[in-house]
């Protein structure tokens, strides 16, 4: 009864498989860096004043990921590293960080300059990438 289970990230179209793929590139820069980095040995600098209190801006964080949004993360990462080709791993996964936060969608530009092609023509190897994928889902 398990093996007719369906999978609950299991895209429906390929356009549901770009959004996860988006999404898990979102998680990705949410989590917590694997290195962190060195603690300074000297104090910080402050304000000798009682009135500087909130002297400096508040540093924005991104929001800690969900449990369900790691899951989804790691479907997705053992789906992208299920691709044959290296070069369409590599394509989808700068697609999807390029796109991350962004409503305009991924940054084909940028991503043409990675790749050393003109942009219409990783977007277009982006596609079939992506539906490749798909179709190993």
């Amino acid at each position: 009864m398990d093996a007719q289970r369906r999978n609950p990230f299991k895209p429906d179209y390929v356009a549901d498989l770009h959004d996860m793929l988006v999404r898990a590139a979102e998680t990705e820069r949410a989590m917590p860096r694997a290195i962190r980095k060195q603690k300074m040995a000297s104090w910080p600098e402050f304000p000798q004043e009682w009135t500087a209190y909130g002297y400096d801006d508040a540093e924005m964080r991104l929001p800690v990921p969900s449990p369900v949004a790691i899951d989804e993360y790691s479907y997705v990462m053992d789906l992208v590293l299920r691709s044959p080709e290296i070069e369409d791993r590599r394509l989808i996964w700068a697609a999807a960080h390029s796109a991350a936060y962004r409503d305009r969608g991924a940054s084909w530009k940028k991503i043409g300059a990675i790749m050393n092609c003109d942009p219409r023509t990783a977007k277009r190897r982006y596609e079939t990438a992506l539906l490749a994928l798909w179709y190993l889902v």
